[in-house]
């Protein structure tokens, strides 16, 4: 092998090492960009959540209280939309929890949130 034809391999190959770290940095940009779309996908969800419960704390206190009936149950009419919200709701969340964390997400990203 000629000099030249050995410089064309080393600069052949040094491009294509290149090539792969850019395309390896890209793939990891778009990986941390999606894990950041989840984490906040999982903060507003739990946030709409807290709201929901809250909600559901003063229906029960109308039922109760202002309209004098005995109990609540989870099938009650007064409750039951906002109980189904509220499970549909922590069904999302615990299935975005689960992809940021198959996306290599940490389980301490997740807490204090």
């Amino acid at each position: 092998m000629t000099f030249s034809e050995r410089m064309k391999d080393i600069v052949d190959k040094g491009i294509k090492t290149s090539k792969e770290v850019v395309k390896q940095a890209g793939d990891k940009a778009q990986q941390w960009g999606e894990m950041g779309v989840l984490k906040l996908e999982i903060v507003q969800l739990r946030n709409q959540a807290e709201k929901l419960t809250a909600r559901l704390g003063a229906e029960v206190f109308e039922v109760l209280v202002e309209k004098g009936q005995k109990t609540v149950g989870k099938e009650s009419p007064a409750v039951k939309e906002t109980i189904d919200r509220i499970e549909e709701i922590e069904a999302l969340i615990k299935s975005k929890e689960d992809t940021f964390r198959k996306s290599g997400g940490k389980e301490e990203d997740l807490r204090d949130q």
